[in-house]
C-alpha cells in the first residue's frame, strides 16, 4: 500500500484549484530558457497525470511515471478519454528503470520532498540522470527549508463542496527539526449528502525540507550541473514566504 493508497480518490478533486496548465506552461519557459523547447519529456512521479497531460498536448512525448497503482490507474484512464498515447507506469523515483534518452525529466508536487534522506534524493536524481541524454535538462521542486523554518507549521482545513459530495480535509503537522521534515497527518471526511454517509480516510505524509546547497551537492554527485534555484512560479531566489522552490540541472556531458 502506498502513502496515497486511500487519498487517491479524492486527490483530483481536493486539488482542483490547481492550475496544471498554467504550472506545465512555465515549466515549458523554463525548460526552453535553458535549451530544450521539445522532443521527449519524463514525468517522474506523476500522479494522476495532470501535468502529462499538459505536457502532452503542448507536443511533448510524454511518458509518467509513479509509485501509487491508484493514480497510475486514474492517469491512464485520464489519457486513454483524452485520446493521448502516454506510457504511464507504475514504479520508484528512487529505482532506475528503462527510460532512457529523454530531452528533459520533470518531476512536480515536492517529490524531492517525499525522498527524506539524502541517500534517497540522490538515487531519485540518478533515476532522472539515467533518464535523460547527454546534455538534457531536470527540472524538480521542493520544500524551501529557510520558508519552513521562518513560518513554522499549523493545522489547515479545506472543506469542499460538488453534491452530493462534501470532503473535509484537516492537515496536522509535526516538525522534528533536527531531521528536518515535517509528517502531515492527512483526516479526509468524505460525506454524501444523498445518502447521509461519511467515510473517514486516515493517511500521514512524511516529508524532507531542503536547502539549495544540499540539493546541489547532490545533484553534482550524480552527475548534474546545477544550474538555477528559484522560488516556484517566478524567477527570483526562494524566500522564506513561500515554502515551494524548484531546481533547474543539466546532465553532464554533449
Amino acid at each position: 500500500m502506498t502513502v496515497f493508497s486511500e487519498y487517491a480518490p479524492w486527490y483530483d478533486l481536493l486539488y482542483r484549484d490547481k492550475d496544471y496548465s498554467a504550472e506545465a506552461a512555465f515549466v515549458e519557459a523554463s525548460l526552453r530558457e535553458h535549451g530544450v523547447a521539445s522532443g521527449k519529456l519524463l514525468d517522474l512521479g506523476c500522479g494522476t497525470g495532470l501535468h502529462a497531460l499538459a505536457f502532452a498536448r503542448q507536443g511533448w512525448h510524454v511518458a509518467g511515471i509513479d509509485l501509487s497503482h491508484e493514480m497510475i490507474a486514474s492517469a491512464k484512464a485520464r489519457a486513454a478519454d483524452a485520446g493521448l498515447a502516454i506510457p504511464f507506469r507504475q514504479g520508484n523515483a528512487c529505482e532506475t528503470g528503462p527510460e532512457r534518452d529523454f530531452d528533459a525529466v520533470v518531476s512536480l508536487f515536492h517529490v524531492a520532498s517525499y525522498q527524506t534522506s539524502r541517500n534517497a534524493l540522490a538515487a531519485m536524481f540518478r533515476t532522472a540522470h539515467a533518464a535523460l541524454k547527454p546534455g538534457g535538462v531536470f527540472l524538480f521542486d521542493y520544500w524551501y527549508g529557510g520558508a519552513v523554518l521562518a513560518q513554522g507549521v499549523e493545522t489547515r482545513v479545506k472543506v469542499i463542496e460538488q453534491p452530493p459530495l462534501r470532503l473535509t480535509r484537516i492537515a496536522q503537522s509535526d516538525h522534528d527539526e533536527q531531521a528536518a521534515t515535517v509528517t502531515v497527518n492527512y483526516t479526509l471526511f468524505c460525506e454524501d449528502t444523498d445518502r447521509a454517509t461519511i467515510r473517514r480516510v486516515d493517511e500521514a505524509h512524511h516529508m524532507r525540507y531542503w536547502f539549495p546547497f544540499e540539493i546541489d551537492s547532490a545533484l553534482e554527485a550524480s552527475g548534474f550541473q546545477p544550474a538555477a534555484h528559484a522560488a516556484w512560479l517566478t524567477r527570483h531566489a526562494p524566500n522564506t514566504k513561500n515554502w515551494a522552490a524548484y531546481a533547474v540541472a543539466r546532465k553532464n556531458g554533449t
